[in-house]
């Protein structure tokens, strides 16, 4: 026993130096579990401490018990109470639902220290794991390996015992500070589900499941497999960004929540306005109602008063001719009363003509034979009542632009909503997920003002090769720079023939990826390689500023001196021209800045004089013309670059408004794909790549960006990394219209005839000709080009004439020097390959 008191007091001399050690990490502890006790082992239901927590699917976890109390009977899913997800169930119902091991461990650890706490002050709650049933000892530590609890005599055996003696044992004041929880985190087994007893430290990848040694050679033979300990670290440190991540989102919702605020006051504004527009408006028709009410009142009673008159006047009329009437009557009477016969004849005739006249004339004529009269009356019908709907308005919701501060916060929560979106449903309903819209996203940002490789002394122009290489012309600096599809510069050569500099500015790709540019008063062609091809235009363009290829490898150029649109053959032929400096009396353009073509050899236009863009044939007949200048959805304030996508839609660079716009073929608005809120600044040149990334250059930059675009996105399948092949037709999208443009039909028949015609060719061996790789082919082929009288190169130098004019006879620069055997067939042969896979037979 004295062994075992030496090592009593050993443990304790390591809890006094661990006390002075840890000082106020213990208070810290403490505070640690209280704050798990109350935020994070407390169920949201019953607000106790969980009994047989079940999770679910979103991660809330509750009680057993309170889920099934919660549920509604028969029921097939269940809403979570805390964030309403809906979550289906099985025909276990509550009980098929998954226990969550990891709160039901915290609960146990807080019981532990709790039953610790609570030995300092009444005594021993906890009992030796170790000691027999019918009489177990106090405890008073811990081993970490077996997470026994010991008592003193425990303590002493089991450093003792061989099994044993290297575990850790430390005392339970030690073990309620939590100065031992990485430890025991660390010293944590996980034991196999198989092999009982066995410790599980191999992690088996394919499975997805922890397993010991023992099941390497049974069950997960030849899978994929690593460390235990390793896999627990790349997962954590995946939780840790995930954790981070959420960090970020939370700010980001908190953001968010104040974005809502704003948009709920600017509802309240836009309510207060609208109510007071409303009374307003009804004041304003009450107030023309009384108007209404005043002037008819005024017009019937001057219709009165006027009838009025009307009606005294034939009152004096009749009251006249009955004066009239008596007053002859009397004196008739009195002539035949007190008159002489002589004075009776006399007056006979004319008396009888006065009174034969007044009863014959009627007193008020429109009175005659008449049975009624008008009288005023006022008539409203009650049908007009409907129209008071227009009269008054309607009430409706109209769309209000987020401010930018709202867009640039939604944004960013898009951003983090990559793999799915939870979408809320009415009040009361249960929520869905579903796949959640991708948004534009700006993937780089190349150059900057300066003089070095990757950099622009001005706004630079843009096209795009078929693999995607970025083509930039600098008019300052002078010279074509390329950059790789990534963004990353490539290489780069001046604009000089024959020592004279020359100032590009328009640039396109022909089919061959030779390089045709503008050069103020001429075109000219290079290769990829910076060699020059041909010179063309002299004495046609003013200043030829755009540039851009048909489908017929036709090249188009602008000229935004002459308002003119030139259409050449790659030869630098002369095929025809349209536009103001053509001669046509109607003025087609103002100010034609960029040029593109779509796949039906339309040529489309941006014409910043008047803010329009226009599409023409390659006849030079008009089909259609869209915009007018303004910041309004469909509007432009400066138009510049154009392209069109595989569908012929049009994408517009619209400088002054900070965004590009995307229309249908026959120029109706769509949508902004592109705007500020994505970091977009005067939008120049734009080119649509294969693989839905967005090119474009920036005026005031002196930079070109990169974005991509969800809607054109391109994904391709992942190529298996063993020995099987797979199909071209699946690892490139449209190889049909590709091998279209090679004319592969001819360069196979020229394989197979050449082939037939060789005097080792025999039918048995047909099949396994027609099998040999291209990169085979090629090489013979080359070896071929290369035998004794050929040239040695496609592409040899020759020296070019003093006289720059020369250009205008548009006559290639690289001519065959072959002075050998001819084999036209062989050559075109070599050419075709060579444009379709390149110097070393790849496609």
């Amino acid at each position: 026993m004295a062994s075992g008191g030496n090592i009593t007091t050993v443990i304790t001399n390591d809890n006094v130096e661990q006390e002075k050690y840890t000082g106020r990490k213990l208070a810290s502890s403490l505070d640690l579990l209280a704050k798990i006790n109350d935020e994070f082992l407390t169920c949201q239901i019953c607000f106790e401490t969980y009994t047989s927590p079940k999770s679910l699917s979103c991660q809330h976890t509750f009680c057993k018990k309170c889920l099934q109390d919660y549920l509604t009977p028969n029921a097939s899913a269940l809403l979570c109470p805390t964030c309403r997800c809906s979550q289906s169930l099985t025909s276990d119902g509550i009980q098929g639902l998954k226990d969550n091991f990891f709160i039901s461990s915290m609960a146990d650890m807080l019981k532990t220290v709790k039953e610790i706490r609570n030995d300092d002050k009444q005594g021993t709650s906890l009992l030796c794991d170790t000691c027999d049933d019918d009489c177990r000892k106090s405890a008073i530590s811990r081993c970490l390996d077996c997470t026994d609890f010991l008592c003193t005599d425990c303590s002493i055996w089991h450093r003792r015992t061989k099994l044993t003696r290297r575990h850790k044992i430390v005392s339970l004041s030690e073990l309620e500070s939590g100065i031992h929880n990485e430890e025991l985190k660390s010293r944590a087994k996980i034991y196999c589900t198989i092999h009982e007893g066995e410790a599980a430290k191999i992690y088996c990848q394919t499975c997805k499941c922890a397993i010991c040694h023992d099941c390497v050679d049974s069950d997960h033979a030849g899978h994929d497999r690593c460390m235990l300990k390793d896999e627990v670290h790349n997962q954590s440190g995946q939780i840790e960004k995930l954790l981070t991540s959420g960090k970020s989102k939370t700010e980001v919702l908190q953001d968010m929540q104040k974005s809502i605020q704003e948009i709920g006051e600017m509802k309240q504004r836009s309510l207060e306005k609208a109510e007071w527009k409303i009374i307003k408006t009804c004041g304003t028709l009450v107030a023309e109602i009384e108007r209404q009410k005043d002037d008819l009142i005024k017009k019937i009673r001057a219709m009165h008063d006027l009838d009025v008159k009307k009606l005294q006047a034939d009152t004096e009329s009749v009251d006249l001719q009955m004066n009239s009437l008596s007053s002859c009557a009397e004196f008739s009477r009195k002539v035949l009363e007190y008159g002489t016969p002589k004075e009776v004849l006399g007056l006979n005739n004319q008396m009888t003509q006065i009174l034969q006249q007044l009863l014959e004339t009627h007193p008020a004529i429109k009175y005659h034979k008449e049975q009624d009269t008008m009288a005023l009356d006022y008539k409203f019908n009650i049908e007009n009542l409907k129209l008071l709907d227009n009269i008054f308005g309607k009430i409706e919701f109209v769309p209000k632009p987020f401010t930018g501060p709202v867009i640039k916060v939604l944004r960013a929560v898009d951003a983090f909503c990559v793999g799915e979106q939870v979408v809320a449903s009415p009040v009361g309903e249960q929520f869905m997920r579903m796949d959640s819209v991708e948004t534009t996203k700006l993937l780089k940002q190349i150059g900057k003002q300066g003089e070095e490789d990757g950099e622009f002394e001005s706004t630079p122009n843009i096209a795009v090769n078929s693999v995607g290489e970025v083509m930039t012309s600098d008019t300052d600096s002078c010279k074509i720079q390329i950059f790789d599809p990534h963004g990353d510069f490539k290489d780069s050569f001046k604009t000089k023939i024959n020592g004279k500099i020359l100032r590009p500015s328009g640039i396109a790709v022909l089919r061959n990826d030779d390089i045709a540019v503008c050069c103020e008063d001429q075109v000219y062609i290079w290769t990829h390689e910076g060699k020059p091809v041909l010179g063309f235009g002299k004495g046609i363009f003013v200043n030829c500023n755009s540039i851009a290829t048909d489908d017929k490898n036709r090249i188009i150029v602008s000229d935004i001196s002459q308002r003119m649109i030139t259409i050449f053959r790659s030869d630098g032929t002369l095929i025809g021209k349209f536009g103001a400096g053509a001669g046509v009396n109607d003025k087609k353009f103002v100010e034609p800045r960029y040029v593109a073509c779509d796949s039906q050899n339309n040529i489309i236009i941006s014409d910043s004089g008047d803010c329009t863009i226009k599409k023409f044939t390659h006849k030079g007949e008009l089909v259609c013309m869209f915009g007018e200048e303004g910041s309004e959805p469909g509007q432009l304030q400066g138009p510049r670059g154009v392209c069109v996508d595989e569908n012929d839609n049009i994408l517009v660079a619209d400088c002054w408004n900070h965004r590009v716009d995307l229309f249908t073929p026959d120029g109706v608005f769509k949508k902004h794909i592109v705007t500020d809120v994505d970091g977009l600044h005067f939008p120049e040149a734009v080119a649509l790549t294969a693989v839905g990334k967005l090119v474009l250059s920036e005026d005031y930059s002196w930079s070109v960006k990169m974005f991509s675009l969800p809607e054109y996105q391109v994904r391709s399948p992942s190529v298996s990394s063993g020995k099987s092949v797979t199909s071209p037709t699946v690892l490139i999208k449209d190889l049909e219209q590709l091998a279209g443009k090679f004319d592969m039909t001819n360069i196979l028949n020229s394989k197979i005839t050449r082939w037939l015609n060789s005097p080792s060719a025999n039918s048995s061996d047909l099949s396994q000709t027609l099998k040999i790789t291209s990169t085979r082919d090629f090489t013979a082929r080359e070896k071929m080009a290369r035998r004794p009288g050929r040239s040695k190169s496609l592409t040899s130098k020759v020296s070019l004439p003093n006289d720059t004019n020369t250009f205008n006879r548009a006559v290639p620069f690289a001519t065959s020097v072959d002075q050998g055997t001819p084999d036209s067939e062989s050559d075109n042969l070599l050419q075709q390959d060579r444009k379709m896979h390149g110097a070393n037979g790849e496609l």
